[in-house]
């Protein structure tokens, strides 16, 4: 019987972990004699050297810790402004920005390790689909497994020691510089997918080989995730209304996730526009959320619209138009003396306009935002064109969308916050259909107001 392997990462965790436990652990610097030792505070290495400290053009100086070689880059390695300075002995602190052992710039099969501070157990459960066994590749628990332009990566949430970590690795050898690439756009992929977003510092293996980064851009949190398969987490309170939703409510496949990952990977302005929306998200701000939301609904409508030269005409049958237009005189007719004269006029002017055909080379602002719906078929109801049409008082400057009603600072923190939940499912839906999703997102506006005539989870 073939024995069931399990994930193993002990070798790299092994690393970390001694890495990670320096306090003024001691060091010696190539061609360099006076004393140094290295430490680990408030997630990054420090370097302190007491002498003549022999700088490097290339930033880099290659150290021995306990008899083992390794290269320390950082950019307060650079030459001093003054020279009068180079040559004295004295004590340097560095901030350490890469850690390099051995050489790992070569095809090869990679493991890229975050820190997991999402505080949040077993994350991909409930959000996307997981992998087992497919007989080929290694089984594991909470692991994701994805395609990036089909080439197999896995993702893993792993435990050890009560600690937790993310791990990126490719199942198929690649050179460094494609991994790292791949690997952000699975970072950003999954960010959004799952609520979290790895980040901070991470380090990437190559057997007993590694790379240690301190990244630019820390992790981040969004408040909002399109996706769940449990009713009941989203609704404890409401059971009976859980229930209604109950072996509905399904997963991400990985199919779609790997389809909406290698978009990332590829477009340069999608990518931007989902690590945009995760960055605003992570802020949790109340007053940015709305106009960051609607500016990326924009360059997604943009990126995602199958351009068309078309005439669209949205009543083709002339009989049947003119008999809606009749009805719709008729009704004007009953009201003709309550509304004022040129308002009958203007009513009338659109009525008979409802029959003019869409250019589709030349659509409006508001049309070319609906536009990337009806081609994905995604059906809108009138709160999300209410949602659609809040663009408009943001660009205009109504930033608060009070259209002159007087409200107290609640009433306009749970406006905002309806109108950002509500533009971040418009964005769910055209994301996730756009990579091939059928199924429910969450709804998150209704989450803001629960007296709406709305679905807490809304089919695609």
């Amino acid at each position: 019987m073939k024995a069931i392997k399990i994930k193993n990462f002990t070798q790299e965790l092994s690393c970390i972990e001694k890495f990670e436990s320096f306090k003024k652990h001691k060091i010696i610097i190539d061609n360099c004699e006076g004393k140094a030792h290295i430490s680990k505070s408030k997630k990054e290495f420090k370097l302190v050297y007491d002498g003549v400290f022999k700088y490097s053009p290339d930033k880099k100086i290659k150290v021995a810790i306990d008899d083992l070689e390794y290269t320390f880059q950082s950019i307060d390695f650079k030459e001093p402004s003054n020279d009068i300075f180079a040559n004295v002995s004295a004590q340097h602190t560095f901030d350490i920005d890469k850690v390099y052992k051995g050489d790992i710039n070569k095809v090869a099969l990679f493991r890229m390790i975050f820190f997991d501070n999402s505080k949040r157990t077993n994350v991909f459960h409930t959000k996307l689909e997981t992998v087992k066994n497919d007989n080929i590749n290694t089984w594991a628990f909470d692991c994701v497994r994805t395609n990036v332009n089909q080439k197999k990566y896995d993702i893993t949430q792993y435990k050890n020691n009560n600690k937790s970590y993310f791990v990126i690795e490719n199942l198929v050898a690649s050179t460094l510089k494609q991994f790292e690439e791949d690997a952000y756009a699975i970072q950003k992929g999954i960010g959004f997918l799952i609520g979290y977003m790895p980040g901070g510092q991470n380090y990437i293996f190559s057997g007993e080989n590694f790379i240690y980064r301190r990244l630019a851009r820390k992790s981040l949190k969004s408040i909002f995730h399109p996706v769940t398969s449990n009713p009941y987490s989203k609704l404890h309170k409401q059971k009976n209304i859980a229930d209604s939703y109950y072996g509905k409510l399904k997963v991400i496949p990985i199919e779609v996730i790997s389809n909406f990952i290698t978009e990332i990977r590829n477009n340069e302005d999608f990518s931007v526009a989902i690590i945009f929306l995760m960055e605003v998200s992570h802020l949790k701000s109340v007053v940015s959320m709305p106009g960051v939301f609607s500016v990326i609904l924009e360059s997604l409508a943009n990126i995602i619209i199958t351009k068309q030269n078309t005439i669209e005409k949205l009543i083709t049958d002339e009989t049947l138009f003119n008999k809606i237009k009749s009805d719709l005189n008729s009704v004007l007719d009953n009201y003709a003396n309550a509304i004022d004269k040129n308002a009958e006029i203007k009513f009338r002017r659109k009525i008979k306009g409802l029959s003019n055909s869409i250019n589709h080379k030349h659509l409006t602002n508001a049309e070319k935002l609906r536009q990337p719906f009806d081609q994905l078929k995604i059906k809108l109801s009138c709160e999300d064109e209410a949602a659609i049409d809040f663009r408009n008082d943001l660009l205009h400057g109504n930033i608060l969308m009070n259209n002159e009603t007087i409200r107290t600072s609640k009433e306009i923190d749970n406006k905002m916050l309806y109108a950002s939940a509500k533009l971040y499912t418009l964005l769910s839906k055209l994301i996730l259909k756009n990579s091939g999703y059928n199924g429910y997102v969450i709804n998150h506006a209704k989450f803001y107001d629960k007296s709406s005539n709305e679905e807490y989870f809304e089919i695609i």
